[in-house]
Protein backbone atom coordinates (compact mmCIF):
# COMPACT_ATOMS: atom_id res chain seq x y z
CA UNK A 1 0.00 0.00 0.00
CA UNK A 2 1.30 3.24 -1.10
CA UNK A 3 2.31 6.05 2.06
CA UNK A 4 -0.68 8.33 0.46
CA UNK A 5 -3.29 5.63 0.70
CA UNK A 6 -2.07 4.72 4.28
CA UNK A 7 -2.49 7.85 5.17
CA UNK A 8 -5.73 8.57 4.39
CA UNK A 9 -6.90 5.54 5.58
CA UNK A 10 -4.61 5.62 8.70
CA UNK A 11 -6.27 9.16 9.06
CA UNK A 12 -10.29 8.05 8.47
CA UNK A 13 -9.50 4.97 10.65
CA UNK A 14 -8.07 7.20 13.70
CA UNK A 15 -11.20 9.84 13.44
CA UNK A 16 -13.50 7.02 13.19
CA UNK A 17 -12.14 5.29 16.72
CA UNK A 18 -11.79 9.01 17.82
CA UNK A 19 -15.53 9.42 17.54
CA UNK A 20 -16.44 5.81 18.60
CA UNK A 21 -14.88 6.69 21.87
CA UNK A 22 -16.06 10.02 22.26
CA UNK A 23 -20.04 9.14 22.20
CA UNK A 24 -18.89 5.74 24.24
CA UNK A 25 -17.07 7.01 26.79
CA UNK A 26 -17.25 10.89 27.22
CA UNK A 27 -20.02 12.44 29.80
CA UNK A 28 -19.83 15.78 30.62
CA UNK A 29 -21.85 19.08 31.79
CA UNK A 30 -23.56 21.66 29.02
CA UNK A 31 -22.69 25.29 28.97
CA UNK A 32 -26.05 25.65 30.49
CA UNK A 33 -25.22 24.11 33.59
CA UNK A 34 -29.08 22.14 33.64
CA UNK A 35 -28.10 19.31 30.68
CA UNK A 36 -25.98 16.69 30.39
CA UNK A 37 -24.72 15.03 27.24
CA UNK A 38 -24.38 11.53 28.62
CA UNK A 39 -22.27 9.11 27.14
CA UNK A 40 -23.48 5.37 25.47
CA UNK A 41 -21.70 3.67 28.37
CA UNK A 42 -23.46 6.05 31.29
CA UNK A 43 -26.88 5.04 29.22
CA UNK A 44 -26.30 1.40 29.13
CA UNK A 45 -28.43 -0.41 31.27
CA UNK A 46 -26.90 -1.46 34.73
CA UNK A 47 -27.98 -4.38 36.11
CA UNK A 48 -29.64 -4.29 39.79
CA UNK A 49 -27.07 -6.52 41.54
CA UNK A 50 -24.58 -3.83 40.90
CA UNK A 51 -23.98 -1.38 43.55
CA UNK A 52 -22.89 2.23 42.44
CA UNK A 53 -23.89 5.46 42.89
CA UNK A 54 -25.71 6.91 39.80
CA UNK A 55 -27.88 10.25 39.25
CA UNK A 56 -29.62 11.49 42.40
CA UNK A 57 -28.46 15.06 44.58
CA UNK A 58 -24.77 16.12 44.90
CA UNK A 59 -24.78 14.98 48.32
CA UNK A 60 -25.57 11.71 47.39
CA UNK A 61 -29.18 11.36 50.06
CA UNK A 62 -31.09 9.89 47.29
CA UNK A 63 -28.75 8.18 44.54
CA UNK A 64 -29.71 4.50 43.68
CA UNK A 65 -27.21 2.37 45.03
CA UNK A 66 -28.33 -1.19 44.01
CA UNK A 67 -30.96 -3.79 44.04
CA UNK A 68 -34.43 -2.37 43.73
CA UNK A 69 -38.36 -2.64 44.34
CA UNK A 70 -40.57 -5.24 41.80
CA UNK A 71 -44.16 -4.24 42.25
CA UNK A 72 -46.99 -6.51 39.90
CA UNK A 73 -49.47 -5.26 38.67
CA UNK A 74 -53.20 -7.25 37.89
CA UNK A 75 -55.92 -5.74 35.76
CA UNK A 76 -59.78 -5.24 37.64
CA UNK A 77 -61.12 -8.71 37.09
CA UNK A 78 -57.79 -11.03 37.05
CA UNK A 79 -56.02 -12.54 39.81
CA UNK A 80 -53.24 -14.54 40.35
CA UNK A 81 -54.09 -18.43 41.37
CA UNK A 82 -53.14 -18.33 44.87
CA UNK A 83 -54.94 -15.37 46.01
CA UNK A 84 -58.10 -17.02 44.05
CA UNK A 85 -57.16 -20.32 46.27
CA UNK A 86 -56.73 -17.86 49.20
CA UNK A 87 -60.39 -16.70 48.74
CA UNK A 88 -62.33 -19.98 47.46
CA UNK A 89 -60.79 -22.03 50.46
CA UNK A 90 -62.44 -18.89 52.55
CA UNK A 91 -65.86 -19.63 52.37
CA UNK A 92 -68.10 -23.09 53.11
CA UNK A 93 -68.99 -24.76 49.90
CA UNK A 94 -70.99 -26.86 51.91
CA UNK A 95 -73.72 -24.05 53.71
CA UNK A 96 -76.91 -23.50 51.91
CA UNK A 97 -76.95 -20.51 52.85
CA UNK A 98 -76.64 -18.07 50.02
CA UNK A 99 -72.97 -15.97 50.23
CA UNK A 100 -72.79 -13.22 47.94
CA UNK A 101 -69.02 -13.30 48.41
CA UNK A 102 -68.88 -17.18 47.54
CA UNK A 103 -70.77 -16.29 44.05
CA UNK A 104 -68.29 -13.81 42.97
CA UNK A 105 -65.32 -16.01 44.13
CA UNK A 106 -67.04 -18.27 41.44
CA UNK A 107 -67.52 -16.17 38.72
CA UNK A 108 -63.57 -16.64 37.77
CA UNK A 109 -62.27 -18.85 35.28
CA UNK A 110 -59.20 -19.91 34.51
CA UNK A 111 -56.34 -18.71 32.11
CA UNK A 112 -53.40 -20.62 32.23
CA UNK A 113 -51.86 -19.16 35.86
CA UNK A 114 -54.21 -16.67 36.19
CA UNK A 115 -58.22 -16.51 37.37
CA UNK A 116 -60.27 -13.87 35.08
CA UNK A 117 -63.79 -12.85 36.03
CA UNK A 118 -66.12 -14.80 33.28
CA UNK A 119 -67.13 -11.05 31.59
CA UNK A 120 -63.34 -10.72 30.52
CA UNK A 121 -63.16 -14.28 28.73
CA UNK A 122 -64.65 -15.85 25.88
CA UNK A 123 -66.77 -18.71 25.93
CA UNK A 124 -64.61 -22.18 26.51
CA UNK A 125 -62.86 -24.36 23.51
CA UNK A 126 -63.50 -27.58 22.16
CA UNK A 127 -60.84 -28.24 24.75
CA UNK A 128 -62.78 -26.74 27.75
CA UNK A 129 -59.89 -24.18 28.04
CA UNK A 130 -61.06 -20.56 28.21
CA UNK A 131 -59.08 -17.30 27.02
CA UNK A 132 -59.47 -13.60 27.31
CA UNK A 133 -61.95 -11.77 24.98
CA UNK A 134 -60.42 -9.62 22.44
CA UNK A 135 -61.61 -6.48 23.50
CA UNK A 136 -59.67 -7.19 27.02
CA UNK A 137 -56.37 -8.75 24.57
CA UNK A 138 -56.34 -5.10 22.73
CA UNK A 139 -56.75 -2.68 26.36
CA UNK A 140 -54.37 -5.17 28.13
CA UNK A 141 -51.64 -4.62 24.93
CA UNK A 142 -52.25 -0.36 25.38
CA UNK A 143 -51.62 -1.27 28.73
CA UNK A 144 -48.36 -2.17 28.42
CA UNK A 145 -47.70 0.60 25.83
CA UNK A 146 -48.62 2.97 28.07
CA UNK A 147 -46.99 1.34 31.12
CA UNK A 148 -43.70 1.33 29.13
CA UNK A 149 -43.59 4.79 27.39
CA UNK A 150 -43.90 6.00 31.34
CA UNK A 151 -40.65 4.30 32.03
CA UNK A 152 -39.15 5.20 29.15
CA UNK A 153 -39.71 8.83 29.67
CA UNK A 154 -38.41 8.81 32.98
CA UNK A 155 -34.76 8.11 32.11
CA UNK A 156 -33.91 6.08 34.88
CA UNK A 157 -30.92 3.49 35.19
CA UNK A 158 -32.75 -0.30 35.23
CA UNK A 159 -36.00 0.35 35.28
CA UNK A 160 -37.40 -2.75 33.53
CA UNK A 161 -41.39 -3.27 32.74
CA UNK A 162 -42.58 -6.92 31.59
CA UNK A 163 -45.47 -8.62 30.93
CA UNK A 164 -45.84 -12.26 32.74
CA UNK A 165 -48.20 -14.91 32.95
CA UNK A 166 -49.53 -13.63 29.87
CA UNK A 167 -51.77 -10.45 31.58
CA UNK A 168 -50.17 -9.48 34.35
CA UNK A 169 -47.47 -6.30 34.88
CA UNK A 170 -44.23 -6.79 36.40
CA UNK A 171 -42.51 -3.29 36.91
CA UNK A 172 -38.87 -3.02 38.37
CA UNK A 173 -37.70 0.01 39.65
CA UNK A 174 -33.92 1.45 42.18
CA UNK A 175 -35.00 1.30 45.86
CA UNK A 176 -34.67 5.50 46.01
CA UNK A 177 -37.68 5.77 43.44
CA UNK A 178 -40.52 3.43 44.39
CA UNK A 179 -42.99 5.97 46.34
CA UNK A 180 -42.59 8.59 43.31
CA UNK A 181 -43.01 5.72 40.67
CA UNK A 182 -46.34 4.01 41.94
CA UNK A 183 -48.61 6.28 40.57
CA UNK A 184 -47.44 5.70 36.96
CA UNK A 185 -50.09 2.81 37.08
CA UNK A 186 -53.02 5.13 36.84
CA UNK A 187 -55.03 5.05 33.68
CA UNK A 188 -58.44 6.60 33.04
CA UNK A 189 -59.61 9.81 31.58
CA UNK A 190 -57.56 13.19 32.72
CA UNK A 191 -59.76 15.53 34.20
CA UNK A 192 -59.15 18.43 35.98
CA UNK A 193 -62.17 19.92 38.90
CA UNK A 194 -62.18 22.81 41.04
CA UNK A 195 -64.18 22.93 44.38
CA UNK A 196 -63.35 22.42 48.07
CA UNK A 197 -63.13 18.64 47.77
CA UNK A 198 -62.50 16.51 45.69
CA UNK A 199 -66.07 14.68 46.00
CA UNK A 200 -68.20 17.63 45.28
CA UNK A 201 -65.69 19.66 42.86
CA UNK A 202 -66.50 20.71 39.39
CA UNK A 203 -65.13 19.46 36.28
CA UNK A 204 -63.97 22.18 34.63
CA UNK A 205 -61.57 20.42 32.26
CA UNK A 206 -63.25 18.99 29.77
CA UNK A 207 -66.15 20.98 30.52
CA UNK A 208 -68.42 19.27 28.08
CA UNK A 209 -68.65 15.56 27.06
CA UNK A 210 -68.23 16.82 23.42
CA UNK A 211 -64.49 17.98 24.03
CA UNK A 212 -61.56 16.60 25.18
CA UNK A 213 -58.90 17.29 27.44
CA UNK A 214 -56.61 18.40 24.34
CA UNK A 215 -58.72 21.20 23.80
CA UNK A 216 -57.46 22.14 27.34
CA UNK A 217 -54.26 21.11 28.01
CA UNK A 218 -51.09 20.61 25.87
CA UNK A 219 -48.75 18.07 28.26
CA UNK A 220 -46.66 18.52 30.72
CA UNK A 221 -42.47 18.74 32.05
CA UNK A 222 -40.85 18.60 34.98
CA UNK A 223 -38.42 21.53 35.88
CA UNK A 224 -35.72 22.81 38.69
CA UNK A 225 -35.27 26.04 39.62
CA UNK A 226 -31.98 27.53 40.78
CA UNK A 227 -32.92 27.32 44.00
CA UNK A 228 -33.10 23.39 43.73
CA UNK A 229 -36.74 23.43 44.05
CA UNK A 230 -38.61 20.95 41.31
CA UNK A 231 -41.81 21.81 39.24
CA UNK A 232 -44.44 20.07 37.59
CA UNK A 233 -45.46 22.51 34.61
CA UNK A 234 -48.98 22.52 32.55
CA UNK A 235 -48.83 24.23 29.35
CA UNK A 236 -52.26 25.25 28.78
CA UNK A 237 -54.28 25.68 25.68
CA UNK A 238 -56.52 29.34 25.11
CA UNK A 239 -59.17 27.83 26.40
CA UNK A 240 -57.90 25.48 29.22
CA UNK A 241 -56.42 28.97 30.51
CA UNK A 242 -59.31 30.67 30.30
CA UNK A 243 -61.23 27.93 31.94
CA UNK A 244 -59.06 27.88 35.41
CA UNK A 245 -58.97 31.29 35.41
CA UNK A 246 -62.87 31.64 35.72
CA UNK A 247 -62.89 29.15 37.52
CA UNK A 248 -60.94 30.70 40.20
CA UNK A 249 -61.66 34.29 39.48
CA UNK A 250 -62.79 34.55 43.42
CA UNK A 251 -60.14 32.60 44.77
CA UNK A 252 -58.55 35.91 47.01
CA UNK A 253 -61.76 35.36 49.33
CA UNK A 254 -62.24 31.95 49.75
CA UNK A 255 -59.84 29.82 48.47
CA UNK A 256 -59.98 26.49 46.95
CA UNK A 257 -58.09 23.31 45.82
CA UNK A 258 -57.50 22.53 42.13
CA UNK A 259 -57.97 18.75 41.36
CA UNK A 260 -56.04 16.76 38.58
CA UNK A 261 -57.32 13.62 38.26
CA UNK A 262 -56.68 10.44 36.31
CA UNK A 263 -59.30 8.16 36.56
CA UNK A 264 -60.44 7.92 40.19
CA UNK A 265 -57.00 8.94 41.58
CA UNK A 266 -55.29 12.16 42.42
CA UNK A 267 -52.07 12.79 39.99
CA UNK A 268 -51.61 16.73 42.00
CA UNK A 269 -53.35 18.43 44.17
CA UNK A 270 -52.96 22.46 44.31
CA UNK A 271 -54.18 24.77 46.53
CA UNK A 272 -55.63 28.08 44.80
CA UNK A 273 -55.63 31.41 46.95
CA UNK A 274 -55.38 33.98 43.74
CA UNK A 275 -57.15 33.98 40.34
CA UNK A 276 -54.87 31.88 38.09
CA UNK A 277 -54.58 33.63 34.38
CA UNK A 278 -51.62 32.17 32.44
CA UNK A 279 -50.29 29.55 29.88
CA UNK A 280 -47.87 27.98 32.16
CA UNK A 281 -48.87 26.89 35.74
CA UNK A 282 -45.92 25.94 38.11
CA UNK A 283 -46.62 23.45 40.34
CA UNK A 284 -43.81 22.65 43.41
CA UNK A 285 -46.23 21.58 46.09
CA UNK A 286 -43.00 22.33 48.48
CA UNK A 287 -42.36 18.69 48.49
CA UNK A 288 -41.42 17.51 45.14
CA UNK A 289 -37.92 15.24 44.62
CA UNK A 290 -36.42 15.35 41.33
CA UNK A 291 -37.90 12.17 40.40
CA UNK A 292 -41.67 12.60 41.93
CA UNK A 293 -41.56 15.77 39.57
CA UNK A 294 -40.65 13.93 36.65
CA UNK A 295 -42.97 10.98 37.27
CA UNK A 296 -46.25 13.11 38.29
CA UNK A 297 -45.26 15.42 34.91
CA UNK A 298 -44.55 11.86 32.82
CA UNK A 299 -48.30 10.69 34.52
CA UNK A 300 -50.08 13.64 33.52
CA UNK A 301 -48.25 14.27 29.92
CA UNK A 302 -49.20 10.72 28.74
CA UNK A 303 -52.92 10.83 30.26
CA UNK A 304 -53.32 13.86 27.93
CA UNK A 305 -51.11 12.50 24.98
CA UNK A 306 -50.57 9.39 25.36
CA UNK A 307 -52.52 6.02 24.36
CA UNK A 308 -55.20 5.41 26.47
CA UNK A 309 -56.55 2.17 28.14
CA UNK A 310 -59.83 1.22 29.76
CA UNK A 311 -58.26 -1.41 32.29
CA UNK A 312 -57.55 -0.12 35.65
CA UNK A 313 -54.56 -1.96 37.49
CA UNK A 314 -54.37 -3.17 41.57
CA UNK A 315 -50.70 -3.33 43.05
CA UNK A 316 -50.89 -7.07 44.39
CA UNK A 317 -47.44 -7.81 45.34
CA UNK A 318 -44.01 -5.82 46.10
CA UNK A 319 -40.41 -7.13 46.61
CA UNK A 320 -37.74 -5.31 47.79
CA UNK A 321 -33.95 -6.36 46.88
CA UNK A 322 -30.62 -5.58 47.61
CA UNK A 323 -27.46 -5.22 45.17
CA UNK A 324 -26.61 -9.02 45.25
CA UNK A 325 -22.70 -7.85 44.78
CA UNK A 326 -22.43 -4.93 47.02
CA UNK A 327 -21.78 -1.38 46.66
CA UNK A 328 -18.83 -0.53 44.88
CA UNK A 329 -19.19 -3.66 42.08
CA UNK A 330 -19.58 -1.39 39.25
CA UNK A 331 -16.67 0.50 40.38
CA UNK A 332 -14.37 -2.44 40.95
CA UNK A 333 -15.35 -3.62 37.18
CA UNK A 334 -14.26 -0.28 35.96
CA UNK A 335 -11.19 -0.69 37.80
CA UNK A 336 -10.51 -4.64 36.53
CA UNK A 337 -10.75 -3.40 32.97
CA UNK A 338 -8.60 -0.17 33.40
CA UNK A 339 -6.16 -2.79 34.91
CA UNK A 340 -6.37 -5.32 32.07
CA UNK A 341 -6.56 -2.58 29.54
CA UNK A 342 -3.13 -1.21 30.73
CA UNK A 343 -1.12 -4.18 31.46
CA UNK A 344 -2.38 -5.07 27.60
CA UNK A 345 -0.91 -1.77 26.25
CA UNK A 346 2.54 -2.93 28.29
CA UNK A 347 2.75 -6.05 27.08
CA UNK A 348 2.00 -5.20 23.51
CA UNK A 349 4.17 -1.83 23.17
CA UNK A 350 7.23 -3.46 24.91
CA UNK A 351 7.23 -6.51 23.10
CA UNK A 352 6.13 -5.77 19.46
CA UNK A 353 7.00 -1.72 19.75
CA UNK A 354 4.98 0.37 17.25
CA UNK A 355 3.29 -2.38 15.88
CA UNK A 356 1.07 -2.63 19.18
CA UNK A 357 -0.67 0.06 17.62
CA UNK A 358 -2.50 -1.99 15.32
CA UNK A 359 -3.82 -4.16 17.98
CA UNK A 360 -4.56 -1.12 20.12
CA UNK A 361 -6.95 0.59 17.01
CA UNK A 362 -7.98 -2.82 16.43
CA UNK A 363 -9.26 -3.97 20.15
CA UNK A 364 -10.60 0.28 20.54
CA UNK A 365 -13.22 -1.18 17.89
CA UNK A 366 -13.77 -4.00 19.53
CA UNK A 367 -14.46 -2.06 22.77
CA UNK A 368 -16.92 0.67 20.66
CA UNK A 369 -18.74 -2.62 19.13
CA UNK A 370 -18.97 -4.30 22.50
CA UNK A 371 -20.29 -1.47 24.34
CA UNK A 372 -22.94 -0.04 21.22
CA UNK A 373 -24.16 -3.64 20.63
CA UNK A 374 -24.68 -3.72 24.89
CA UNK A 375 -26.44 -0.60 25.00
CA UNK A 376 -28.99 -1.47 21.63
CA UNK A 377 -29.56 -4.47 22.66
CA UNK A 378 -32.98 -4.43 24.77
CA UNK A 379 -32.21 -7.69 26.73
CA UNK A 380 -28.79 -6.62 27.50
CA UNK A 381 -27.41 -4.94 30.25
CA UNK A 382 -24.15 -3.89 32.29
CA UNK A 383 -24.29 -6.80 34.39
CA UNK A 384 -20.99 -8.99 36.02
CA UNK A 385 -22.21 -11.54 33.72
CA UNK A 386 -21.96 -9.72 30.68
CA UNK A 387 -18.91 -8.01 32.05
CA UNK A 388 -16.98 -11.65 32.56
CA UNK A 389 -18.11 -12.41 29.05
CA UNK A 390 -16.67 -9.50 27.06
CA UNK A 391 -13.24 -9.61 29.27
CA UNK A 392 -12.60 -13.22 27.84
CA UNK A 393 -13.31 -12.32 24.52
CA UNK A 394 -11.21 -9.55 25.38
CA UNK A 395 -8.44 -11.79 26.16
CA UNK A 396 -9.70 -13.91 23.21
CA UNK A 397 -8.48 -10.89 20.64
CA UNK A 398 -5.53 -10.12 22.66
CA UNK A 399 -4.23 -14.20 22.75
CA UNK A 400 -5.13 -14.48 18.84
CA UNK A 401 -3.08 -11.11 17.71
CA UNK A 402 -0.01 -12.65 19.79
CA UNK A 403 0.10 -16.21 18.21
CA UNK A 404 -0.40 -14.41 14.68
CA UNK A 405 2.32 -11.79 15.67
CA UNK A 406 4.79 -14.40 16.46
CA UNK A 407 4.13 -16.48 13.76
CA UNK A 408 5.20 -13.43 11.76
CA UNK A 409 7.92 -12.34 14.08
CA UNK A 410 9.53 -16.58 13.48
CA UNK A 411 9.04 -16.09 9.46
CA UNK A 412 10.60 -12.43 9.66
CA UNK A 413 13.49 -14.87 11.40
CA UNK A 414 14.20 -16.79 9.03
CA UNK A 415 15.10 -14.28 6.24
CA UNK A 416 11.67 -13.57 4.64
CA UNK A 417 10.69 -9.79 4.08
CA UNK A 418 8.11 -8.56 6.19
CA UNK A 419 5.09 -8.27 3.60
CA UNK A 420 6.01 -12.29 2.90
CA UNK A 421 6.12 -12.91 6.64
CA UNK A 422 3.05 -11.32 7.57
CA UNK A 423 1.49 -13.40 4.52
CA UNK A 424 2.92 -16.30 6.15
CA UNK A 425 1.73 -15.86 9.60
CA UNK A 426 -1.17 -15.13 8.60
CA UNK A 427 -1.77 -18.12 6.56
CA UNK A 428 -0.27 -20.31 9.00
CA UNK A 429 -2.83 -19.12 11.33
CA UNK A 430 -5.64 -18.46 9.96
CA UNK A 431 -7.55 -21.42 9.80
CA UNK A 432 -6.77 -22.16 13.77
CA UNK A 433 -8.08 -18.90 14.57
CA UNK A 434 -11.00 -18.98 12.35
CA UNK A 435 -12.28 -22.62 13.52
CA UNK A 436 -11.45 -20.94 17.36
CA UNK A 437 -13.91 -18.82 17.24
CA UNK A 438 -16.41 -20.14 15.29
CA UNK A 439 -16.86 -22.85 17.70
CA UNK A 440 -16.77 -20.47 20.64
CA UNK A 441 -19.13 -18.17 18.43
CA UNK A 442 -21.51 -20.71 18.51
CA UNK A 443 -21.12 -21.89 21.60
CA UNK A 444 -22.21 -18.84 23.10
CA UNK A 445 -25.43 -18.90 20.95
CA UNK A 446 -26.26 -22.10 21.54
CA UNK A 447 -26.17 -21.90 25.38
CA UNK A 448 -27.83 -18.67 25.06
CA UNK A 449 -30.97 -20.22 23.57
CA UNK A 450 -31.23 -23.31 26.51
CA UNK A 451 -29.29 -21.48 29.61
CA UNK A 452 -31.15 -19.38 32.71
CA UNK A 453 -31.55 -15.42 32.12
CA UNK A 454 -28.25 -14.30 34.34
CA UNK A 455 -26.26 -17.58 31.90
CA UNK A 456 -27.85 -16.49 29.13
CA UNK A 457 -26.46 -13.04 28.94
CA UNK A 458 -23.41 -14.18 29.95
CA UNK A 459 -23.46 -16.81 26.76
CA UNK A 460 -25.07 -14.36 24.10
CA UNK A 461 -22.46 -11.46 24.93
CA UNK A 462 -19.70 -14.01 24.82
CA UNK A 463 -20.60 -15.26 21.15
CA UNK A 464 -21.62 -12.03 20.23
CA UNK A 465 -17.99 -10.44 20.90
CA UNK A 466 -16.63 -14.14 20.08
CA UNK A 467 -17.72 -12.78 16.29
CA UNK A 468 -16.13 -9.59 17.01
CA UNK A 469 -12.99 -10.74 17.92
CA UNK A 470 -12.65 -12.85 14.93
CA UNK A 471 -12.99 -10.23 12.24
CA UNK A 472 -10.96 -7.78 14.70
CA UNK A 473 -8.20 -10.56 14.69
CA UNK A 474 -8.47 -11.97 11.33
CA UNK A 475 -9.40 -9.02 9.14
CA UNK A 476 -8.85 -5.50 11.06
CA UNK A 477 -5.80 -6.49 12.71
CA UNK A 478 -4.36 -7.21 9.14
CA UNK A 479 -5.64 -4.49 7.54
CA UNK A 480 -4.20 -1.85 10.41
CA UNK A 481 -0.89 -3.52 10.46
CA UNK A 482 -0.55 -3.12 6.10
CA UNK A 483 -1.25 0.82 6.84
CA UNK A 484 0.93 1.25 9.88
CA UNK A 485 4.17 -0.88 7.80
CA UNK A 486 3.98 1.72 5.39
CA UNK A 487 4.91 4.71 7.12
CA UNK A 488 8.84 3.00 7.75
CA UNK A 489 11.44 1.36 6.27
CA UNK A 490 12.90 -0.13 9.20
CA UNK A 491 9.87 -2.91 9.05
CA UNK A 492 11.54 -5.22 11.28
CA UNK A 493 12.97 -2.56 14.11
CA UNK A 494 9.16 -1.15 13.92
CA UNK A 495 7.89 -4.74 14.98
CA UNK A 496 10.82 -5.44 17.25
CA UNK A 497 11.38 -8.68 14.75
CA UNK A 498 15.00 -9.47 14.48
CA UNK A 499 16.33 -11.87 12.49
CA UNK A 500 19.24 -14.44 12.93
CA UNK A 501 21.68 -12.46 10.64
CA UNK A 502 22.58 -9.08 12.30
CA UNK A 503 21.07 -7.01 8.65
CA UNK A 504 17.47 -5.20 8.58
CA UNK A 505 15.37 -5.18 6.01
Amino acid sequence: MSKVKSAICLTLMTLLIAGLCFICFVSFGLPNGIDTYNSILSMTEKDADLGMRYGGTDDHSDRYLGGGYTAVYYPDGVISAEEFELEFNSHDKYDNTYDPDLQDILRYEKVGNLYFDSDKIKSANSSGAYEPNDDFKEQFQKAVELFTARYEALHLEDVRVSVFDGYAVRVFVPQSDTAALEPLSYTGEFTVKYGSDVDSATTIMPARTTESINDYIKGAYSRAGADGTNYVVIDFTAKGREALAKASDGAADSSATAFFQVGENSALQLTVSEKIDQDSLYISNGQFTEISAKSSAVLIDTAVNGAQTELVFEMAETNVSRALYGENSLMWMYIVFGVFFAAMAVFFFVRYHLLGFAHLYTYLLFLCAAVLCVWAIPFLTLSVETFTAFMLTSLLLCVSNVAVFEKAKAEYATGKTMVSSVKTGYSKSFWNLFDLHIVLALAGFFTFFVALPALSSFAFVFGLTAVFSGLGSLLINRFNWAILMAYTPKKGAFCNFKREETEDE
